[in-house]
């Protein structure tokens, strides 16, 4: 199938000859998601919905939400925890509007995710159809609806559909596509009007998504590829994107107080790469490029958490890698190839590469190694070029029937809807989202804690004891889990406490309490589950245990061990305070004070 080479089809009247596709995409996106419809907030749904007072203060709090950074309603003031901030206001700020239509209705939050789900397949079955050329055959056998159609089946965007905070992914495509299209308008009748939608659809998709940006560069480069237009018009439409990028960064950082931050983020759930060798990051970064592509192509297994260490530490002597980092080069230079005789290819080949760039980790940090929804945008390429590769040429190419590509596509096209169908109730809650997260992110202790924490609550709303227990004992193997893969993170040990303490309102013994209060010591010293404990066992007159436990955590856990004086202190000083005639724990206080070098103190103590 030819492709329309250094021009774009114009047509007007397309909706009224496309018709029936409005209601197959419709019905397409609800036939795949309706089963979210009744699930409830899930994951940054509490942060963005749920529990952020900007949202919940409905149109009143619109000011807050376009004037403060995305994540400040949630915790009450900035927090910094990744390299590059969050401004993200507009899908907030249709949060804030539906919760005063209707407060905290998920039903309706759902609802409107699967509709705009399906605008912008429409949306991408619309702009493609101007520079993929159709068959002399009827419009639903075209390659630009059957890359609409593998699109909206396809199961990577199940998180950013199901999960009502992914709507900023699919409004940042519609709006990216959008601007697309009336650059490509523009072009056609150099009407101004047409540069004045260019730039508030783009300026709307930067709002709603910092991926947007990459339009900057993915809007010319179709421009070059495909249109007979001068230089001179084209540089129109670069200067209206440049001119736009520069508000947008300038309102960004007049809001957030910076573009990229360049403090260090020692947290390895906000930072991946901490303690990393810059050998170690940037073989890392080009594994996780290898992962991207394959879930572009093949989606299995699919999992909504990537974090440390599900993604392992890499080096540049792992072949994965080296085969990553050259696949990268050789697809980037068939794309400079094939500008001129296959422009498609090198289109398909050059979004992919543009739009995946800002979420690779390569440009700044966005906290974790890789995400499903991250590939969103970029997954369109790699779908046009599958179905070029396979419908387009395929016939000419390889020399058999065209109805062959066509049933492979059909079979693609049922599969990956299949495929999402059965993923959607994954998204149901909490539970269900870490139950299946842990089947595939085994070496995630993000997932294995947040699966220790859904079934910690869930064993606090039980009354039967059996069941209780089972829970507590599933929770307590998640969160030893977790601790095994980052020994020190905050949630696990919260929750080795917290299950160690519902063990022992059910019967546990007392020496079991403590021993595992010692362990979570040991990883993190500052959790208050470690003197809430022991003040309560106290109340109930077991004082003597209670002080030989904070002397072995102080003396010889935290400062033997784990030569940590300053928490070391901590705990021997409550010792102290209930026994203050014991001169082992004298002895250790001076020791201890000694090793901080604080020796006026140690000398109180001899």
């Amino acid at each position: 199938m030819p492709v329309v080479k250094n021009n774009f089809d114009y047509t007007d009247g397309f909706w009224r000859k496309h018709y029936l596709a409005i209601p197959i995409f419709f019905v397409l996106s609800f036939v795949i998601y309706y089963q979210c419809i009744p699930f409830n907030y899930v994951l940054d749904d509490q942060i963005v919905i749920a529990d952020n007072e900007f949202t919940k203060k409905g149109v009143s709090g619109l000011w807050d939400i376009f004037s403060k950074e995305s994540f400040e309603g949630y915790f009450g003031k900035q927090r910094d925890l990744v390299q590059g901030g969050r401004y993200r206001p507009l899908s907030i700020m249709m949060f804030a509007v539906e919760h005063a239509i209707s407060p905290l209705n998920y039903h309706l939050n759902h609802i409107i995710n699967i509709f705009f789900y399906a605008i912008c397949c429409l949306l991408i079955f619309r702009v493609l159809s101007m520079f993929i050329s159709s068959k002399p055959t009827k419009w639903f056998f075209s390659a630009s609806f059957l890359v609409s159609l593998i699109f909206l089946a396809h199961p990577v965007h199940v998180e950013a559909v199901a999960n009502i905070k992914g709507r900023d992914e699919i409004l940042a495509m519609i709006f990216g596509m959008a601007s697309m299209y009336y650059s490509i308008r523009y072009l056609e009748k150099e009407d101004w009007k047409q540069l004045m939608y260019l730039a508030v659809l783009y300026y709307l998709g930067l709002l709603a998504k910092e991926n947007v940006l990459t339009f900057a560069a993915v809007i010319p480069m179709t421009l070059f590829l495909w249109t007979k237009g001068s230089f001179k018009s084209i540089k129109k439409v670069i200067y209206v994107l440049l001119a736009v990028t520069g508000l947008y960064l300038l309102q960004r950082y007049l809001i957030i107080g910076y573009l990229i931050n360049t403090n260090p983020f020692n947290d390895v759930m906000n930072n991946p790469f901490a303690g990393m060798e810059g050998h170690e990051k940037y073989a890392t970064i080009f594994y996780t490029l290898l992962k991207y592509l394959g879930l572009s192509v093949f989606p299995h297994p699919l999992t909504h958490d990537y974090y440390p260490y599900h993604i392992p530490i890499m080096n540049w002597a792992k072949p994965s890698v080296i085969l990553s980092f050259f696949m990268h080069i050789v697809l980037f230079i068939i794309a400079l190839k094939n500008t001129k005789k296959r422009p498609i290819i090198s289109w398909s080949i050059l979004f992919y590469l543009l739009t995946i760039s800002i979420v690779s980790n390569i440009v700044f940090n966005v906290g974790t190694f890789m995400n499903e929804r991250f590939i969103f945008i970029s997954s369109l390429g790699i779908i046009v070029l599958l179905v070029h590769l396979l419908y387009q040429r395929g016939p000419k190419f390889y020399g058999f029937s065209p109805s062959i590509p066509l049933a492979i596509l059909g079979i693609i096209f049922f599969a990956f809807s299949g495929r999402s169908f059965m993923r959607v109730p994954v998204w149901e809650n909490s539970l269900t989202l870490n139950t299946a997260a842990v089947k595939v992110s085994k070496n995630s202790a993000r997932a294995n804690s947040f699966m220790a924490t859904a079934l910690y609550q869930q064993s606090l709303e039980g009354d039967n004891v059996e069941e209780i227990m089972d829970l507590l004992k599933r929770a307590d193997f998640h969160a030893d889990r977790a601790l095994k893969v980052l020994p020190g993170y905050k949630n696990a040990n919260l929750m080795k406490a917290g299950i160690a303490g519902e063990f022992h309102k059910k019967g546990g013994t007392d020496q079991a309490l403590f021993e595992t209060l010692k362990q979570v010591g040991a990883n993190r010293p500052s959790i208050g589950f470690l003197t809430e404990y022991p003040d309560y066992m106290i109340s109930r007159g077991k004082q003597e245990i209670v002080t030989n436990y904070y002397y072995e955590l102080g003396y010889e856990v935290l400062l033997l061990e784990k030569r940590n004086p300053k928490w070391a202190v901590h705990f021997l000083n409550k010792a102290y305070s209930l026994r203050a005639s014991d001169p082992k724990i004298r002895k250790a206080l001076k020791e201890s004070y000694e090793l901080a070098g604080d020796y006026n103190k140690a000398k109180q103590f001899e």
